[in-house]
């Protein structure tokens, strides 16, 4: 992951019924900082994938401005809610497709299977170690920040009693909270891989016969070499009587 255009090496990994494969936390990150400036913009500027990391945040900022600010250029309800579920829309796109997999190494996508049951599928870098430290901050900042944002914006379009504004919100919520649900359970899974590959390492090297030879003969050398060592003192004893 080292060069933007290096085409990423992903293990492929399945979970049926909307279910997480392992309960784990998320990714230890490192401790990088952003020594380029401070806040967001520095982090992005460090970044490995810069202009992912700039889309990451760029529809997610455009929606809450055009709900925000949006009535102090147009009157027309109809076309600023077309507008922000648009840049709703990019986001979840953008965040499913692209950016997770760039910053972070992960990917997700369910559909319903035949029987009506949601099947999730997980993709993963198999080396989590190229994930970049700034890269995967700034992805699960933009991740879980944006749903709290809109959060608030729900609770004061409820105080204001602007139901139709309240629309937007859900959708909002609905989208961001589907990505949030999608990368949590893709990144416990990845890290159940990842355990999975150590303990299966470790259980085929002791399982190997070079291992367990190796094993044998340390014990069974050392003992031939005490026997010999105490016949030599038999035999230098009787010697002597």
């Amino acid at each position: 992951m080292n060069q933007p255009d290096e085409q990423l090496e992903f293990i492929n990994v399945g979970g049926a019924g909307g279910a997480p494969l392992s309960g784990g936390g998320g990714f230890d990150s490192g401790a990088g900082g952003a020594p380029g400036g401070a806040g967001v913009g520095g982090f992005i500027r460090q970044s490995r994938h810069p202009v992912a990391a700039l889309f990451h945040f760029l529809f997610k900022a455009l929606a809450v401005l055009t709900y925000v600010f949006g009535t102090w250029f147009s009157s027309n309800f109809i076309f600023l809610f077309v507008l922000c579920v648009l840049l709703l829309a990019a986001d979840f796109w953008t965040v499913k497709n692209v950016t997770g997999r760039l910053l972070v190494g992960l990917r997700w996508w369910s559909h319903v299977s035949e029987d009506g049951k949601t099947d999730w599928v997980f993709e993963s870098l198999e080396d989590l170690g190229e994930v970049h430290a700034g890269d995967a901050r700034l992805f699960w900042l933009g991740l879980y920040a944006t749903p709290a944002a809109w959060a608030a914006l729900f609770v004061i379009g409820l105080l204001k009693f602007n139901l139709q504004w309240l629309i937007v919100v859900v959708v909002a919520l609905a989208l961001s909270g589907a990505n949030i649900i999608g990368y949590t359970k893709c990144r416990k899974d990845a890290k159940q891989k990842l355990q999975g590959f150590v303990e299966s390492g470790v259980t085929g090297l002791m399982a190997s016969e070079g291992f367990r030879n190796t094993f044998l003969s340390f014990f069974t050398g050392g003992g031939s070499n005490t026997n010999q060592r105490g016949g030599a003192g038999s035999e230098g004893n009787s010697a002597y009587v």
